[in-house]
């Protein structure tokens, strides 16, 4: 799926401790974020900045699923 253009955007690098980083990508995952735009999606709210908020990336409903892979067994 090719991502929309965000415009112009500065790179900022976060390091939180492992269990605090495993969190929050379990957190992105669920909302349907990456894990920057989680980020910065907390921060736009914490400063009440909404507009600043990317748009989640959850599956939308006319959207198929993709098929597993099937699993292989040596017989």
């Amino acid at each position: 799926m090719v991502m929309p253009y965000k415009g112009e955007r500065d790179a900022i690098l976060a390091k939180p401790a492992v269990p605090f980083a495993r969190v929050l990508k379990e957190n992105a995952e669920k909302l349907g974020y990456t894990y920057g735009d989680y980020l910065v999606a907390l921060a736009a709210e914490a400063l009440d900045m909404p507009q600043y908020s990317p748009p989640s990336r959850h599956r939308r409903a006319d959207q198929l699923d993709l098929p597993e892979e099937a699993s292989t067994r040596a017989a």
